[in-house]
Order: C-alpha cells, then structure tokens, then sequence
C-alpha cells in the first residue's frame, strides 16, 4: 500500500488490488488488469505463468534482494520509465537488470 501511495503522489495512475479487491484470486486479479488496460506490478512469480494463460496487458515482478518499501519503488520506477514498451511483456526488475520476454499463449499444437 505504502508503495501504491508513493506512486500516486507522484502523479501516476495506480489501482491497488488491497484496496479495491482485498481476498481476489490471482485469476481475479488478471481479469481485472485485462479489461482495464492495467499492468499489474507483483512480487509474486506465480503471475508469469498466470501471464502465459490468460495474456494481460503486461505484468512487471518485482525480484528483489531487499524488497523494503523505497526498493520496490525505485525498481517500479525503473520499469515505467519503459512506459508502452512494459505492454505485452513479462518484465523481471531485479536490483540490477530488467528483462524483458513476450508474453504468448500456450496454445496446444495439434498433432498429425
């Protein structure tokens, strides 16, 4: 919460999951951020593999050595910084780096 407040007071347009919908399943939380447009920024890896079934608009996690509150920020900040680059993507921030991969559907193939 302290860093959604962090954000907001700098002028961006955040939504919090605790304050909105405090208890939903992370497949909530997915289908929140798809039908509002929303990156959703965690700490929790679960949600790279919930990227790959349900394809959000992008997903920025957070992999931090020292995950206190100014660390989170710094490395949310870091990660806006590649504003519509974050869209469509898993982006890892880790205290050093920032990845970057697609996100893509697993789709079965079919088999001949």
């Amino acid at each position: 919460m302290k860093v959604y407040r962090e954000l907001q007071s700098q002028g961006y347009h955040v939504q919090s999951v605790i304050l909105e919908h405090k208890g939903a399943s992370d497949e909530e939380v997915v289908e929140t951020a798809i039908s509002r447009g929303k990156i959703i920024v965690t700490m929790d890896k679960d949600f790279g593999y919930l990227a790959q079934a349900y394809k959000p608009p992008g997903i920025v996690i957070l992999r931090l050595k020292d995950p206190r509150i100014p660390n989170r920020v710094k490395a949310v900040l870091r990660a806006l910084q590649l504003k519509e680059q974050l869209y469509g993507h898993i982006t890892v921030v880790t205290d050093t780096r920032i990845r970057k991969r697609p996100i893509t559907l697993n789709t079965p193939t079919a088999s001949k």
